[in-house]
Order: C-alpha cells, then sequence, then structure tokens
C-alpha cells in the first residue's frame, strides 16, 4: 500500500549540475543514483554508464523519469523544454497536446500514478528550468539520448534507509545525491554506507554532493558485516559553477576491498 509520503512532488529540473557531477570519476558503467528529476540518470548515460538504476522515496520522481524519457525518444528539444515548464507551472498539464501525445508512451504504472487524481502538485519541488537551464540537455545530447536509450530506468520505491535490503546487484557508482542533508544521524549514516559498501564493486565510489553538510567525513573508515571496506577518499568542487549559485561540491567515499 503506497503512503501520502509516496506521492511527495518531484523536482522538474535537479539544482546539481549533472554534467560535471556525472563526469567526476571516468569509465563508469554500472549507476545506482536517486531518481530526483530524472536527469541524474539521463546525464550519467551520456558519461557512458550502460546500466542506471534508480530509487527515490517518491512515485513522482518515476513519473517525472518516464516523462522525460518519453519525450526524448518522441518530441523536439523545444516542446521538451516547454514541456518541462508546463508540468511544473500548469495544473492542467495533462491537457496539453504534448502530454496527449505523451500518455499513451509511458510505462502503464507510470500512466496510473499520474491517474491518481494527486497530479495538480507533481512536480512543483525545488525551482524550474530557467533557474538551472544547464541541465536540460543540449541539441547534441539531445539527440545522443535519443539513440542511446532504449527502455525506462528501472525505478525502486524506497527511502535511503531501506535501500540495502531493497537491491541486489553491485555497482561502480552509487549517487546519493544531497540525501545527507536532510536526514539521518551520524549513526545512521554509517550504517546506511557500511551496507551500500556491498553494492559496491572494488574500487567503486558511493558519492555525496552536499549543500548543507552536517559532517565531516574526512575520517570515514567503515567495514560491512560481509568484511567489505568503505574509506573516504576525497572532495570535489565544481569550479565552473555559476556565479551567485551554490557551487556543485562532491564528497567521495571508495570500496577499497
Amino acid at each position: 500500500m503506497l503512503l501520502e509520503k509516496n506521492f511527495l512532488p518531484a523536482y522538474v529540473i535537479s539544482n546539481e549540475d549533472q554534467r560535471w557531477a556525472t563526469n567526476v570519476i571516468p569509465n563508469v558503467r554500472k549507476v545506482l543514483t536517486v531518481t530526483g528529476s530524472g536527469d541524474q540518470a539521463l546525464f550519467h548515460t551520456l558519461a557512458g554508464a550502460t546500466t542506471v538504476d534508480t530509487f527515490d522515496i517518491t512515485v513522482n520522481a518515476r513519473a517525472i523519469q518516464d516523462i522525460k524519457f518519453a519525450a526524448i525518444k518522441n518530441i523536439p528539444l523545444g516542446e521538451y523544454i516547454q514541456l518541462l515548464h508546463d508540468l511544473r507551472l500548469r495544473l492542467d498539464f495533462l491537457d496539453t497536446p504534448t502530454m496527449q501525445k505523451l500518455l499513451p508512451l509511458l510505462p502503464g504504472t507510470t500512466r496510473e500514478i499520474i491517474n491518481q487524481g494527486r497530479h495538480d502538485y507533481m512536480f512543483c519541488s525545488g525551482l524550474g528550468i530557467t533557474e538551472y537551464y544547464e541541465n536540460v540537455p543540449k541539441i547534441p545530447e539531445y539527440i545522443k539520448l535519443r539513440k542511446i536509450l532504449t527502455k525506462p530506468f528501472n525505478f525502486i520505491l524506497c527511502d535511503l534507509y531501506d535501500l540495502s535490503a531493497k537491491i541486489s546487484d553491485t555497482y561502480d557508482f552509487i549517487n546519493l545525491s544531497n540525501i545527507f542533508d536532510y536526514c539521518y544521524d551520524a549513526e545512521t549514516q554509517a550504517k546506511i554506507l557500511r551496507e551500500l559498501t556491498d553494492h559496491l564493486n572494488i574500487g567503486g565510489h558511493i558519492a555525496y554532493l552536499p549543500q548543507r553538510q552536517q559532517f565531516d567525513y574526512s575520517n570515514v573508515r567503515l567495514t560491512s558485516s560481509n568484511g567489505a571496506k568503505l574509506k573516504y577518499q576525497t572532495t570535489k568542487i565544481n569550479n565552473t559553477a555559476k556565479l551567485n549559485r551554490i557551487d556543485t561540491k562532491m564528497i567521495l567515499f571508495q570500496r577499497t576491498r
């Protein structure tokens, strides 16, 4: 049974520089990422990932991700940009010609989410695309995505605390976005990191992109119940971020064995 929190509003555009964040670690092939606005999965794919699984606490994140997939495959970039405006600002976005065109192309589960009548505020978190326009694909990126996207991204509905129990695969890169900013004390964060370490390939990374960092992670050294070891590696700063904007910052943990 889905709870009210499972219908929290999603973002229509990421507030992190995804073009930078998904290229910090090169040659990443298997990724697990927070769903967010769906931009994380798109830009990890552009960066070369061949497997991208996603998770989020709200089904509306799945909806925006699936809508973006269908849009990229079926409408031009200009119409895609207008769609993102409409999804956030228009309560009647379902009645627009673009959404009428895309609805039959969405997975059945996503159509059910949209048709449950909770669509008035589905995508109102954060700001609109004019504030984060750098996360709109450029024309060559849009064309490339249209060619290389083959099916909607796998989506797992769960809280970060329960994520490890919901997955069985291992990854080269796990993207936690800024979730640690808003929840979990230090002990719980350590528990989450230990459990996720078992789902990292040796040499793989967990990335946390803080905007309101609570703790110092420079001395983190963790061992999972299965003996996998994780340590703080480095902190990367995006020095190309626009003026008067929060710089995208990435704290990286690496599995050593």
